[in-house]
């Protein structure tokens, strides 16, 4: 990240930019080892969704909790029938589902103010589909449903170009992981009330040096693997690719005011490896937050939230387990084993080739198929009742996934029933409406500060219709306190609204 308003590490003595890298390197690795707890469960959560689900953790003294899959018999039934991946996508969908809807709050009734928070509203709505914000959330809310926080970055970048208008200095929005961003209060649950945030990302080092290259006076290292942020060896269980060789951690470390008598004034220190790259000395933007929203799903009564998976994953780990029993008897009954006196066969020379001859000695009886008992049918019931469980503690009933409960089969039934599945969710999509409207005056507020010249906003209307207006930053005057319409972002279902205009003409209340 860059802004206009930096100070670059020239200014800073050798040893004062050793004294920041050491606070800050401090901080991170304070933040980063508090929260082990929470990034294991992550990892965890991460391996069901992706179907490594047989994965164990273990404790080593160099690298704290790894995962790994513990070898099994070669005649051991472990099958992974994925119930979580269909659980976090039907969420997701149910989140995303409905676009918040914005408006602008006058500063007052008067003409001005009222055509400014119009151009407010027309401004958003062009940045909206100018960077996609869609996707943008869609990848935040993902990691809120894999890890129960997610979290956009948006924030000034005076070296990226605006190519809509072709000008220099554009806002950038980003989705953010939880593993990238670190807090010191855990038990904190309102981003804007703790005293620093760092955000950590791996970037190449040939990006550094177009970005950084002019102020950083070393030569640019890569980063450690095995220091990574995200542990290269679950990257690569999961099937992902691994960060590349010439990568380097770069740290942002943004601090409040009034925290730290180092930094009465807050700052923003931004470090390339262990260089000093940018610090900013107070609060680079007039709106004093942090540039980051969060999004939480489940309440855990600290900062991080809770994963739905969490909950599931001892019920799909005894999911596979039964499946596995099923197939195990299946597989002995399909090869039964065999009983013979010793010494009357030779056991090396019964295979399972159709038609086999097996010679035994005589005297002896031949071998005979060993008995065996079918597994009882409460083992069978258990599949059924742990799917029960699982649909309980996810809220997805088969109404959710578009089947009619046996004997329901009015519309208004049906819906009633989808609406009771959906409300355990209004409280993620509420995290996601409060989301939308801090990046939604984030933004505003970076157009009246940055927005110094006269700029093209482009804007399509509901009903297709296409208008272009130029403004600038000083024609919101001061008109940036944009809200999200309440449970505006809640599911709806259009079958449901279809089946209710029927009701009404069948009642008649319409013809």
């Amino acid at each position: 990240m860059t802004s206009e308003n930096s100070d670059s590490a020239p200014n800073l003595s050798k040893d004062e930019a050793a004294e920041l890298v050491a606070w800050v390197k401090k901080q991170y690795r304070k933040c980063k080892d508090q929260r082990n707890k929470q990034e294991r469960q992550w990892y965890i959560n991460m391996a069901f969704y992706f179907g490594r689900q047989n994965v164990a953790s273990i404790t080593t003294s160099s690298a704290g909790t790894k995962l790994h899959e513990p070898k099994a018999p070669y005649w051991r039934a472990r099958p992974v029938i994925n119930r979580i991946r269909p659980i976090v996508r039907k969420e997701l969908s149910k989140i995303m589902s409905s676009e918040p809807t914005a408006y602008v709050a006058p500063a007052s009734s008067e003409d001005r103010d009222l055509f400014a928070a119009q151009a407010g509203e027309s401004i958003w709505r062009s940045l909206y589909e100018q960077h996609n914000l869609q996707n943008v959330f869609y990848r935040a809310t993902f990691w809120t449903a894999i890890c129960g926080t997610g979290f956009v970055k948006c924030y000034w970048d005076a070296s990226e170009v605006d190519e809509v208008n072709n000008m220099p200095g554009n806002i950038c929005y980003e989705a953010e992981t939880p593993f990238h961003v670190y807090v010191p209060d855990l038990a904190e649950t309102q981003l804007e009330k703790q005293p620093y945030v760092i955000h950590a990302s791996l970037k190449n080092i040939e990006w550094a040096k177009l970005r950084f290259g002019d102020v950083l006076t070393e030569e640019i290292r890569p980063t450690d693997r095995a220091q990574t942020i995200m542990d290269t060896g679950f990257l690569q269980m999961i099937g992902a690719e691994d960060p590349p060789l010439d990568s380097v951690e770069v740290i942002e470390a943004w601090i409040k005011p009034g925290q730290f008598s180092k930094f009465p004034m807050g700052a923003l220190i931004t470090l390339v490896g262990d260089q000093v790259a940018q610090y900013v000395g107070g609060w680079p933007y007039q709106h004093n937050r942090y540039p980051f929203a969060t999004i939480r799903h489940i309440e855990s009564g600290g900062f991080y939230g809770e994963s739905s998976i969490t909950d599931l994953i001892p019920l799909q780990r005894e999911y596979n387990r039964t499946r596995g029993q099923m197939i195990e008897a299946k597989n002995r009954m399909a090869k039964p084993q065999l009983i013979a006196p010793k010494g009357s066969v030779n056991p090396n020379s019964i295979t399972t080739e159709p038609g086999q001859v097996i010679l035994y000695r005589p005297g002896f009886n031949p071998p005979q198929p060993l008995p065996l008992q079918p597994l009882p049918q409460y083992v069978i019931d258990e599949v059924e009742r742990i799917k029960t469980d699982m649909d309980d503690i996810s809220g997805q009933h088969e109404v959710s996934r578009g089947d009619a409960p046996p004997g329901v089969t009015a519309a208004t039934a049906i819906s009633y029933l989808q609406e009771q599945d959906d409300t355990m969710l209004v409280a993620t999509v509420r995290s996601v409406e409060d989301a939308f409207e801090k990046i939604a005056v984030l933004s505003l507020n970076y157009v009246m500060q940055f927005w110094d010249a006269q700029r093209m906003v482009k804007v399509t209307g509901s009903d297709g219709s296409f208008d272009v207006i130029t403004l600038m930053g000083a024609d919101l005057n001061g008109n940036t306190d944009i809200k999200i319409e309440k449970d505006s972002a809640l599911p709806t279902s259009r079958a449901a609204k279809q089946a209710f205009i029927m009701d009404l003409m069948k009642m008649q209340f319409i013809d």
